[in-house]
């Protein structure tokens, strides 16, 4: 039996049942529910009977702060003070003598913030509203802490590339990802990109805030594919020229770091925490490739910032964070040194106390078999 989800500001607890009753399909329950913001949610099954029983946050254990309570036939999952890091697909699967799992219940969790009179929105509501985001100063800080300020005395500065010595790469996009066409038979769906070098990929948090500037050719193509791609470890951004294609000279595409100028692939509008997310660990950075190459420099500049004054003005738009041990980097985003980075919890992960998981292990397995876990985890 499935509760009816209703989003108000004053609830303590958000909730979401389900009855399991024999079925033709072997197809999941599938869900959609929205939790405000530092709310709680609860997700339970009942009527079921499984040797083992599991929820998984888009395919990977949950969050370590959430609560599950396994009886004989139902299975409860508490995970109190949602924030967004916590959104995604939260599955509950049962698993078989032979070992096989069954998903019967899929959860599309969506975290939003509190409103105090919920009401239908125009799309032109929603646009300005989502507008609106980029002047709210909220704290990234990897989900570790609130407490946050901008930087001081950091400087800005610039990576520049000549795009045209870069790799060329073949890229298949579609709303579920980008992935390289390595293996594909049909030219459709395809385009090629020129691929970063590494020096724009990895921690990119200095540039929030900066501009990504690149030259660009016009083809005279008007199919509806990103001219920027980032790829992130779980989501890819994609932005979109404003400009129509005009000629084939060669001209100067200016884009702002920030959330509000790119895109997720289905087209939805992108959080500061999403897109603090990616930039804290971009796996390829991707701009598209135009059919007219030239042989004069293409140059690719991205503004960064640093100590080193070098004459191009301060940076305000990089935040501080006041870390917990463990944690260090100006958004919290590494381990200190003795830690290491546990990914199951958490799009982030946590940073976990090498000394404390040791001691532990011997406490539990013995100091040599301790040892060889360690060994395997760091």
């Amino acid at each position: 039996m499935h509760s009816s989800p209703v989003l108000v500001c004053s609830i303590l607890a958000f909730f979401v049942g389900f009855s399991h009753q024999s079925k033709d399909s072997d197809a999941p329950t599938e869900l959609e529910a929205t939790v405000p913001e530092g709310k709680r949610l609860k997700l339970y099954v009942e009527n079921i009977i499984y040797p083992v029983m599991r929820w998984r946050l888009n395919g990977s254990p949950v969050s370590e702060k959430c609560e599950i309570t396994n009886t004989a036939s139902s299975s409860i999952l508490i995970c109190p003070d949602m924030d967004r890091v916590d959104e995604g697909l939260y599955e509950f699967q049962g698993i078989r003598e032979d070992g096989q799992n069954e998903t019967l219940l899929v959860v599309d969790v969506r975290v939003a913030q509190c409103a105090e009179e919920p009401a239908a929105k125009s799309l032109a509501d929603n646009f300005l509203e989502a507008s609106s985001e980029i002047d709210v100063d909220e704290c990234f800080c990897s989900g570790i802490t609130e407490q946050c300020w901008k930087a001081e005395n950091l400087f800005r500065s610039r990576i520049a590339i000549n795009v045209t010595e870069a790799d060329t790469i073949d890229l298949k996009i579609s709303q579920e990802g980008v992935q390289e066409a390595k293996y594909e038979n049909s030219d459709e769906g395809i385009w090629t990109y020129y691929a970063l070098p590494d020096v724009m990929t990895g921690n990119l948090l200095k540039s929030y805030g900066g501009y990504l500037e690149f030259s660009t050719n016009d083809d005279d193509s008007f199919e509806d594919i990103p001219d920027v791609i980032l790829k992130g470890r779980f989501q890819d951004l994609v932005y979109h020229s404003s400009h129509e294609p005009l000629s084939k000279e060669h001209s100067t595409s200016r884009i702002h770091m920030t959330e509000h100028n790119w895109r997720q692939l289905n087209g939805s509008f992108v959080s500061k925490q999403l897109f603090m997310v990616v930039l804290s660990k971009v796996k390829s950075f991707y701009i598209k490739c135009s059919q007219f190459r030239r042989l004069d420099p293409l140059l690719v500049i991205l503004d960064t910032a640093g100590l080193e004054n070098l004459g191009l003005g301060p940076v305000k738009t990089v935040e501080e964070c006041n870390c917990r041990t463990g944690y260090s980097g100006l958004s919290c985003e590494s381990c200190s040194r003795g830690y290491y980075r546990r990914q199951a919890v958490g799009i982030q992960g946590i940073c976990v106390s090498i000394k404390e998981k040791w001691e532990s292990m011997k406490a539990t397995l013995g100091w040599r078999h301790g040892l060889d876990q360690l060994r395997n985890m760091v």
